[in-house]
């Protein structure tokens, strides 16, 4: 199976969050499953700087107008996969990331940068050939990378299946209608059945419409997409394509999340000696001026701290899990007001809640290793993984029921095969009554640690979402 994998992020050439680290996991393990997978990815001047370069570029003229373009093939730094960038110095040789300026502002064009990389997947996905590899699949990734299907089925397509992956609803990349022209696409694309979106011309909705097959990254969002309240307005197209949407749990690296080989941690540990585990705790108390003691229960959030991650339930929920007589741990930053309520919090009860609000790599595992709860209380986590590092390391996650998190968490109710706590209402009190339970159980230590040890064995790596992706691809070439 030959796959044109198309992202406009990729670990470790330019990553803006998840989706970067992901989009850079998931090829490697359809390798691995027999899949000969090139990547195409615009050609940002990281990207240039980090990959491998391996023969002449190939001219590819003026596809869309937007400038001249060249093909340059090159390897990962690792020498693992092949790359393709799209070169084209007019649209990607800036300063600043892959969607936002140096300031933070989205680039203002946006959508020609983003037309141009779908129109080069699908000239590629058409005429392959021309570079002596034709792919059977074209896999292409969220919002920036919707038009690439569209284009080919818009030309009559009848060689490549298609496969599009949507990570987040909200990011749908709607642009004025009039650039239809411009991006060489008919004029009769513009209705309800095509790019259409309230008057504007839709990249994200491209990928949904246009695609033989959808991927979501969990069956709990597949469903949740076809409903008004998570469909941002496109559950009508979504529930449309429900009998071609997959829903796929992401994998974890688990090289890197492993606490028994964690470079990151002072203490190695695993679940037939979770002595490391104590040691790590009390490490990290140190480390926030909380009172070192194995018997308090710990609770950490790692986190961007914003509405759809729940850090406002928390802000309210406050008080009443110093009350229970737990410790909090809580890294990361977001919504302002969060911000200073956690700050507030944190010198309202010394001893009792440490703050940070700069995100670290190796303190986000400490945290993890030391904790015996991690939060989760989000609104909205299509494509969590959060939860599944917490499991890695017996930190026991408390989540709301939605996304990925309904399909990776069972609640310990369940018996000894529960792996932590979950609520369904987004609200403080829900939250205060699922860390309660978390809180009552960790005092019945031989039950923790069965509970503890069931979650850390849990398998997360890359294998079975990667074979779950190859057979979805199987059926877009039936299609």
């Amino acid at each position: 199976m030959k796959v044109l994998y198309v992202v406009s992020e990729l670990a470790p050439l330019t990553q803006t969050g998840c989706v970067g680290e992901i989009c850079g996991q998931l090829p490697l393990a359809l390798a691995d499953q027999g899949a000969d997978v090139r990547i195409l990815i615009p050609a940002y001047p990281q990207a240039l700087k980090a990959v491998r370069r391996k023969g002449k570029p190939v001219d590819l003229g003026n596809p869309l107008g937007l400038g001249k373009t060249r093909l340059i093939p090159a390897w990962l730094p690792d020498g693992s996969l092949r790359v393709w960038l799209v070169d084209c110095p007019v649209q990607y040789d800036r300063e600043g990331g892959p969607f936002l300026d140096g300031d933070g502002r989205p680039w203002p064009d946006n959508a020609h940068r983003f037309a141009l990389l779908g129109k080069v997947a699908a000239l590629l996905a058409e005429a392959g050939g021309m570079l002596g590899w034709q792919p059977d699949i074209l896999h292409a990734n969220d919002w920036a990378c919707g038009l690439a299907p569209a284009y080919l089925a818009l030309n009559g397509n009848r060689q490549c299946g298609t496969v599009f992956t949507v990570r987040d609803m909200r990011q749908q990349g709607n642009f004025d209608a009039e650039l239809l022209h411009l991006f060489g696409l008919p004029r009769s694309a513009l209705t309800m059945n095509g790019l259409e979106f309230f008057g504007q011309i839709s990249f994200l909705k491209g990928g949904l419409y246009y695609s033989k097959k959808i991927i979501t990254p969990s069956p709990t969002y597949s469903r949740e997409i076809q409903i008004k309240a998570y469909g941002e307005g496109m559950h009508g197209v979504c529930s449309l394509r429900g009998g071609d949407l997959s829903g796929i749990l992401n994998g974890l690296d688990e090289d890197e999340w492993n606490p028994k080989a964690d470079p990151h941690i002072p203490f190695p540990f695993d679940g037939d000696n979770l002595d490391g585990k104590l040691r790590n705790k009390l490490d990290v108390q140190r480390a926030f001026n909380l009172e070192p003691n194995p018997d308090i229960p710990l609770i950490g959030m790692v986190s961007a701290m914003g509405k759809d991650e729940g850090a406002d339930l928390l802000v309210a929920a406050i008080s009443g899990l110093i009350s229970a007589g737990a410790q909090m741990i809580l890294v990361g930053s977001g919504d302002k007001e969060v911000e200073h309520h956690l700050v507030m919090a944190s010198t309202t009860y010394p001893g009792r809640i440490g703050v940070q609000l700069d995100w670290e790599r190796g303190l986000h595992h400490r945290v993890l290793a030391g904790s015996d709860l991690i939060l989760l209380p989000a609104r909205f986590d299509p494509c969590a993984v959060h939860q599944c590092q917490a499991m890695r390391y017996g930190a026991l996650p408390v989540v709301r029921k939605t996304g990925g998190l309904a399909d990776t968490v069972l609640d310990c109710l369940h018996g000894e095969m529960g792996t932590g706590f979950v609520f369904n209402e987004a609200s403080a009190g829900e939250l205060m009554l699922a860390v309660s339970r978390g809180i009552n159980l960790f005092r019945n230590r031989s039950i923790w640690r069965r509970h503890q040890v069931q979650a850390m064995k849990r398998s997360w790596g890359w294998q079975a979402s990667a074979k779950s992706h190859m057979e979805v691809y199987h059926r877009a070439r039936l299609t």
